[in-house]
């Protein structure tokens, strides 16, 4: 097998031929090597490349047996591997623990051959770092590849590997799809455990994920991580499916609300809704009942609810860290955006979070009423062009924390909500935004129902097929 001959399969694909024979393991992982080699000079994706593949405990039959997977260098843990999370502050960290969710993805076959680029400790929607540099978009290099799993959404636009380990804290997973032209999918809240450092009343904003190119590689890895682990916090009661099998079945027709609405942000742009407005007719075409609709939820304020849900978690996971490396948070080991939002975090009360919490109850209770009328609400991913490298939201912005949060949060008013309330929500890579960049059409659905969610990005998959799509910076 050549480079151009790995490029045009998906994870799924690689593994069959291994399982078949026709190529070994070694090779996947020396072709992913050469395909890194190629593109990374150009993206800076990569924050380092094993010497030898890590693999451990792969079960007979693994659906990814020998699929090389970079993982990001925040979040999922493998222990004996560095994880420095963007910073200065934690540089040479090395993880004493593997996390549920590494494991159940190394016992599904997956080879890991090194680490991707996020921004310091996932705090920002673009992969910029003092630590790490700038990763770049590799349909357009002068634009942000998305955040905070840039490196891993690059790393699978570019034809390096087929699937990247993401995490999603506030669209983590779904905004660098939509920059890169992925599939990112955010699971419900408990869907897949993030033991044993976290549950999901420690962190309830988190999902662990990844970016795929294939809707079945998404539904695969999903089947492969969504086990509960032993001596959760929190009961888990999702009935267990396979939501790869689940694509075998006829495709549904659904109800799907379509929003143009601000959300409480700027207006969106006149190019994205008109791209809006493309797919939902689309979907129109292909028998869905698609009409006008935003949840009364989008009345709260809930970007001051999810600021102090962000930075509790950013003074946490800064606090947390410091000890472990001996290190002192300040201007020399941490960015000036994440150096401010650590020092709001310390502020606040456990009465405010308790009382956000709350409020997130609220919202939730308002969306579930929301999904009793509709199957899925469709927004942009992102309602404003891709930004350039060097902006305003990077985390050695010159802004103050408040402009800081101010020209973050306009860009992508809807992600968040998907965190605040549990919900599951994609971003589907069928649009084309200002510029010719990628768009991602984000859907959500209502606690529980990533099936729909997959089932109806395999039929824009069909539709409004992306696959053969490449960016300029590709490996092939």
């Amino acid at each position: 097998m050549n480079i151009e001959e790995y490029v045009k399969y998906d994870a799924i694909g690689l593994a069959e031929l291994v399982e078949r024979g026709e190529v070994t393991a070694q090779e996947l992982a020396s072709l992913a090597r050469e395909a890194a080699e190629k593109v990374n000079d150009k993206l800076n994706a990569i924050v380092s490349i094993f010497d030898e593949p890590y693999q451990d405990g792969v079960i007979e039959g693994a659906k990814f047996r020998g699929v090389p997977i970079f993982i990001k260098d925040l979040g999922a843990s493998i222990s004996g591997l560095p994880q420095e999370s963007g910073s200065m502050l934690t540089k040479g960290f090395v993880s004493p623990v593997t996390t549920h969710f590494a494991q159940s993805f190394l016992n599904a076959g997956f080879q890991v051959i090194g680490r991707s680029t996020c921004p310091e400790f996932g705090l920002t929607l673009t992969t910029e770092s003092v630590s790490q540099g700038i990763t770049r978009n590799p349909w357009n290099t002068d634009h942000i590849a998305g955040g905070s799993s840039g490196g891993s959404a690059a790393l699978v636009a570019s034809g390096v590997v087929p699937l990247a380990h993401s995490n999603d804290g506030g669209g983590s997973t779904r905004i660098p799809a939509s920059c890169c032209g992925n599939l990112g999918l955010k699971t419900s809240r408990g869907r897949v455990s993030l033991g044993p450092i976290n549950n999901d009343v420690s962190s309830p904003l988190i999902a662990e994920g990844c970016n795929s190119r294939t809707v079945r590689d998404t539904a695969a890895f999903l089947d492969a991580v969504s086990k509960p682990a032993v001596g959760e916090g929190v009961m888990n009661r999702f009935i267990q499916e396979s939501f790869l099998a689940g694509l075998e079945k006829p495709p549904e027709k659904y109800r799907i609300a379509v929003s143009f609405n601000d959300w409480g942000s700027d207006p969106i742009d006149s190019e994205i809704k008109d791209e809006l407005e493309r797919i939902a007719e689309s979907l129109r075409v292909e028998g869905h009942r698609v009409e006008e609709a935003t949840p009364t939820i989008v009345q709260v304020d809930y970007f001051e609810a999810f600021k102090v849900l962000w930075y509790s978690l950013a003074y946490f996971a800064v606090n947390s860290m410091a000890p472990m490396i001996n290190r002192i948070p300040d201007t020399s080991t941490l960015e000036s955006i994440t150096l401010q939002m650590v020092k709001e975090g310390g502020k606040i009360r456990a009465f405010d979070v308790d009382r956000t919490m709350a409020l997130s109850n609220q919202m939730s209770r308002e969306f579930g009423e929301f999904f009793q009328n509709w199957d899925l609400l469709l927004t942009p991913t992102l309602i404003k062009d891709t930004p350039k490298v060097g902006g305003p939201i990077t985390l050695n912005s010159k802004l103050n924390l408040d402009e800081w949060y101010e020209a973050a949060s306009s860009l992508i008013p809807a992600t968040p909500i998907a965190n605040i309330t549990g919900v599951p929500a994609i971003s589907v890579p069928c649009g084309v935004g200002p510029g010719s960049l990628p768009l991602g059409m984000h859907f959500f659905a209502a606690m529980g129902n990533e099936r729909a969610l997959l089932d109806i990005a395999r039929q824009l998959e069909e539709s409004e097929p992306w696959i053969n799509r490449t960016p300029p910076v590709y490996a092939g």
